[in-house]
């Protein structure tokens, strides 16, 4: 136990090397000014997917809100505990963000644990069931017009239909349906396959995520330009 604790320490010991190691530190900007960033990404908490490092991101970068499965609640104005909720609020009213960004990822334990026992865990009580039912209706998607296909399909095809609930719930918060309208916010669902190295980007128009590209060569094999979910989720 105390070997884990003891690499956390050894990493600090680099991270102060890289960014405190001179008087000019990278930091001092970042003090002086506040965070400024224009990106908020909600990302699962899966330990194997770090936007930041994905996107080779300096600190101040990105604003990162981090759960179990990337998941987005609707709005509800019910003066209860909301996480996610009050993240997008901070974000959106008063750090004036311009972009959101949906982060999911393949192989997600949440949504195959969905999958996998869906029917038992409904019935019972947590915070993680509870969660969990925000992607009920990608579940159902997948149960109705994927039941036939392998188990690691299903989750990956579940994960994107997630993305696109997802997508849908953030409208309904009337600050960000406002920025929108104004132009001042851009709704952006992304989905990095870990087997593959990919990344993919949500094409409403198209429903379909397609393979992201930059102005840097990217190797890319067929099929690996676009996976179209058969229907939409309601």
């Amino acid at each position: 136990m105390q070997k884990e604790i003891s690499a956390l320490i050894e990493g600090y010991q680099k991270f102060r090397e890289q960014y405190f190691s001179d008087g000019n530190s990278a930091f001092t900007e970042l003090v002086r000014g506040g965070q400024q960033p224009k990106i908020l990404m909600i990302a699962c908490s899966d330990s194997r997917v770090d936007p930041a490092l994905i996107m080779n991101c300096e600190p101040g970068d990105l604003f990162v809100v981090r759960n179990v499965a990337n998941l987005v609640p609707p709005y509800e104005d019910d003066q209860s505990y909301h996480g996610t909720s009050a993240a997008l609020e901070f974000g959106v009213c008063v750090l004036d963000i311009h972009h959101i960004i949906l982060f999911g990822h393949t192989q997600c334990s949440g949504i195959q644990t969905l999958l996998e026992h869906s029917s038992e865990t409904y019935g019972q009580k947590g915070f993680l069931t509870k969660w969990m039912e925000l992607a009920k209706p990608a579940h159902d998607a997948v149960c109705d017009h994927h039941k036939d296909r392998p188990l690691e399909e299903k989750v990956i095809l579940c994960g994107q239909y997630s993305l696109i609930n997802s997508l849908k719930n953030l409208q309904t918060f009337p600050w960000i349906a406002t920025k929108i309208k104004e132009g001042s916010l851009s709704l952006h669902a992304w989905n990095f396959d870990m087997k593959r190295g990919l990344l993919e980007e949500y094409d409403e128009k198209q429903n379909c995520f397609k393979v992201i590209r930059s102005s840097l060569p990217l190797q890319v094999e067929e099929g690996d330009i676009q996976r179209k979910p058969h229907e939409e989720v309601c």
